[in-house]
């Protein structure tokens, strides 16, 4: 009797989120959310239709809490880029009791959401890295939302990070050494040019 009483206190005292909430997140956020669709599907034009998509789903939702809705449109920005990536279709996901982990990162989150090399991972390893890495879901959700099992999330998760560190030592290589030529004598460059 007492739990039911503190669940109706509490049902009582929730906002959720309506049309007008999700319009002013979407309007705050916009660049946020399509950074993330782009990560996801690696395409101008899947991007635009994964977020029309996402706003299509939040619009209309009457069922989750204001304090999570930012959380809940990022959670359907992934599941419409995975159905539009890779074809698989998690209605599960929109759930409102299916709840995801966040977990601690080692990763410098902020450099790598401002990577390309992101966007030049396979399919499966871009979802995965993105999902896992920038966005914190665990391995076990991932696994959840991809059909995959979490052995397959964890062995994505490797081959992108060993990608993107060897794409960033070569970019590192290349920006090393056209400093180098950059900062040479006029005569020395202009010799290196001519041959």
């Amino acid at each position: 009797l007492h739990l039911a009483r503190h669940r109706q206190n509490s049902n009582e005292t929730r906002s959720y989120a309506t049309d007008a909430d999700f319009q002013e997140l979407f309007t705050r956020e916009m660049t946020d959310f399509f950074q993330l669709s782009l990560q996801l599907t690696a395409e101008a034009n899947k991007a635009e239709r994964c977020l029309a998509l996402a706003m299509n789903d939040c619009f209309g939702t009457n069922t989750i809490i204001k304090g999570f809705a930012r959380t809940w449109t990022r959670r359907m920005v992934i599941r419409i880029a995975i159905q539009e990536v890779l074809g698989i279709n998690n209605d599960f996901a929109r759930d409102v009791e299916f709840e995801f982990h966040l977990q601690p990162s080692q990763y410098r989150l902020v450099e790598l959401r401002e990577s390309f090399a992101v966007l030049e991972l396979p399919e499966f390893d871009r979802l995965v890295f993105v999902i896992c890495v920038l966005e914190r879901l665990s391995i076990l959700d991932c696994a959840l939302l991809l059909r995959k099992s979490p052995k397959d999330v964890n062995d994505a998760i490797v081959r992108a990070t060993n990608q993107i560190a060897s794409l960033s030592d070569r970019n590192l290589t290349e920006m090393t050494t056209t400093s180098r030529t950059s900062t040479c004598k006029p005569r020395a460059c202009s010799m290196k040019r001519a041959s």
